[in-house]
């Protein structure tokens, strides 16, 4: 099974943005380095879960390493910005 290639886009960062920023107030004023490295994890999680559909959840984190990191950090900047204006 082949993964997807292309890193998520600028809109669905800042839709998993959302609901981050629902789920958790605090993260609104967080560094962006912290969000990219959970949005980074959530999306090699998904890719690992794409490839490996029948591991289990322990499987899985073993497999991450497989998957680089590939949400560079001006793409979370823009996606916060429209995050935020879709809040207001």
């Amino acid at each position: 099974m082949t993964e997807p290639s292309e890193a998520p886009s600028v809109s669905k960062l800042a839709g998993q943005l959302l609901y981050m920023f629902e789920d958790d107030r605090s993260l609104r004023d967080a560094p962006i380095s912290q969000l990219r490295d959970r949005l980074a994890l959530e999306d090699r999680t998904s890719r690992a879960r794409h490839k490996y559909p029948n591991d289990n959840d322990a499987e899985i984190q073993a497999r991450l390493g497989e998957f680089e990191d590939r949400i560079p950090e001006a793409d979370v900047v823009a996606a916060v910005e429209e995050a935020k204006r879709r809040l207001d």
